[in-house]
């Protein structure tokens, strides 16, 4: 039961917790700016506080004169502006609590701020308990480590997209004189500031849609738990544009109805520029060609279709192709292949700048230049084949220019144009040095493998008279090495990409009569056909042409070595010869 003897030694008790753990209480009329002071704890050192004319007054004095840690000066200001505090309470706010460094003696010491209002708070009854205290260990451990997390942002706002309010509670001073105090809601923030020149010109249109305030609400309603982030350039104090990252993140006292977000925005300036230099060095990996360090085809793709979007008014193109490669690669190897294209490429950064330079295929070059005329990159090109004959490497050469009204040149065309020509200089090289071999050192090479083994010395003898064709097979890389090869063959070749399987398919398909098809197919099985040879040592097709020739192919094993897995096909027209390998030498 209790009595009034209980309740008159409760009260002092109670009165004691209560206001005994507060360093400072006022009551103030958030209107008028008077207030009462109940409490004035002796720890506070307020020199020339008492004869203030308002509450407001009294917050503005305690930023002015230093007692406040400057990290959050623009917070406790913003309880110095009679518009916000008048918002906030009597927007139905019942109690506001915000902590703060302030100096107490010689040094800083976590301070818990509140502002409670009591039930009939009103405009008519604009009365509010303000109160500081020692803040409690928990607070101190919270603030602690909140204060130094933001040691990694520049900026830290709690902000209110429903009601379109903001906190500041980490902010650098320029923007606290500029912006805190004078402007109370976040979208009016962010159009003022991306309309100075803080934010990089090329970077507005980025920042204003992340901070449209309608789509915020929405993105949040869809998924209150997603994290929003944007990077834009910031100008620095140094005058410098630096890259900063804008991230929006739930409070934990978010809901739809209620959206209170953390904003924060730091520095990421070097983080940014090392993810862009890995990227770029990426790009770069992925439009160079592995082997000449040239441009590829699609850095080539990439930039003619940059270049036809623009107003040029000269475009030249030098188109090259490399005479012989898929020879070399066949005699020679592959090695020898790469080093002879390994020498033109050098041979090209001689005469052009690199970045004109590339290599779009496995033996074709281009050039384009956007400042050259034809005239000037047909001498060049005199000189590159002059250079290269000395390596007895031998190329073939297509130029084309276009100088017109830059809205109707067409990058593409002048492209194409140098690319027939070239074929055009090929097809006039092959014509001219047919029987003229000799002029490139491939020749030496060829006979000095040939003459190494008798079968293939036995072969060179009687090539001219005997055979339709002769071509040594390799059945693991499905190559050829050419001894003896008929034109119409060599045409084959080429539009199968020397792929001999695939020629002599096509062969099959023009030439010979459809009813030994099937047998070809058949010998086109490498498989069946190294059994084959294991077998008998020779494989016999006797067949006719759609033209009437009766002809005879015979496979034979030539080499034991796996690893070249190698036969030798020879063609034979037995309509016009009568089974000439069974009266000639064999090799032994």
């Amino acid at each position: 039961m209790i009595t009034d003897k209980n309740v008159n030694s409760v009260v002092p008790f109670v009165e004691d917790i209560l206001v005994g753990s507060f360093s400072k209480i006022l009551y103030a009329n958030i209107v008028t700016g008077e207030y009462i002071t109940f409490k004035k704890g002796d720890m506070l050192d307020e020199e020339g506080f008492d004869d203030l004319p308002s509450i407001f007054d009294y917050v503005r004095k305690l930023v002015e004169d230093g007692l406040i840690y400057p990290e959050y000066a623009a917070a406790c200001l913003r309880y110095a502006n009679p518009d916000y505090v008048r918002k906030r309470v009597f927007s139905g706010e019942r109690r506001i609590i915000q902590s703060y460094k302030r100096h107490v003696g010689d040094s800083y010491r976590w301070i818990t701020f509140a502002m409670v209002a009591p039930a009939g708070c009103s405009p008519e009854n604009p009365w509010v308990l303000f109160t500081w205290r020692d803040s409690d260990t928990d607070t101190t451990s919270m603030v602690d480590t909140l204060s130094t997390l933001s040691n990694l942002y520049y900026k830290i706002l709690k902000i209110n997209v429903t009601k379109d309010t903001f906190e500041p509670i980490k902010v650098e001073d320029r923007e606290q004189e500029e912006l805190v105090l004078k402007v109370e809601s976040i979208s009016e923030w962010w159009k003022i500031y991306v309309n100075s020149d803080r934010v990089h010109p090329e970077d507005k249109e980025v920042y204003r849609l992340f901070t449209d305030i309608a789509q915020i609400r929405e993105q949040f309603r869809e998924d209150s738990s997603q994290r929003l982030s944007c990077q834009y350039r910031r100008l620095g104090p140094d005058g410098e544009y630096r890259w900063v990252q804008m991230d929006l993140v739930p409070s934990i006292e978010y809901t739809d109805s209620n959206q209170v977000l953390i904003f924060f925005v730091k520095d990421v300036h070097e983080e940014h520029m090392k993810q862009m230099n890995d990227r770029q060095e990426l790009l770069e990996y992925y439009n160079r060609d592995a082997l000449t360090l040239l441009y590829n085809r699609h850095k080539f793709n990439d930039d003619l279709k940059m270049l036809n979007g623009l107003e040029i008014t000269r475009f030249t193109c030098l188109y090259v192709d490399v005479n012989g490669l898929h020879e070399i690669n066949n005699h020679l190897g592959h090695q020898a292949g790469d080093d002879m294209l390994c020498a033109v490429s050098d041979t090209l950064r001689k005469y052009f700048p690199e970045e004109t330079l590339y290599r779009i295929g496995g033996d074709e070059f281009v050039v384009i230049s956007l400042h050259l005329s034809k005239r000037s990159v047909e001498r060049i090109v005199a000189e590159i084949k002059s250079d290269l004959l000395q390596d007895n490497y031998e190329i073939a050469a297509g130029v084309d220019s276009a100088s017109d009204d830059p809205e109707a040149l067409s990058v593409y065309k002048v492209v194409g144009a140098a690319e027939l020509a070239m074929r055009t200089d090929k097809e006039e090289y092959y014509k001219s040095h047919a029987h003229d071999r000799r002029r490139r050192g491939l020749n030496e090479e060829l006979e000095k493998v040939l003459t190494e083994k008798k079968y293939e010395e036995y072969f060179l003898k009687i090539i001219a008279s005997h055979f339709a064709g002769v071509y040594f097979v390799d059945m693991q890389l499905d190559s050829v090495r050419h001894i003896y090869i008929p034109d119409f063959f060599a045409e084959l070749l080429q539009k199968c990409d020397y792929c001999y399987s695939a020629a002599i398919k096509l062969y099959a398909d023009i030439f010979v009569k459809p009813q030994y098809n099937r047998a070809f197919y058949r010998l086109l099985d490498y498989k069946y056909l190294s059994e084959s040879l294991k077998q008998y040592g020779v494989v016999r097709l006797a067949y006719e042409k759609v033209d009437g020739a009766e002809m005879e192919l015979q496979i034979l094993s030539i080499n034991s070595d796996s690893e070249k897995n190698e036969c030798v096909w020879i063609f034979s027209d037995i309509s016009k010869q009568n089974n000439w390998l069974a009266t000639e030498e064999k090799p032994d």
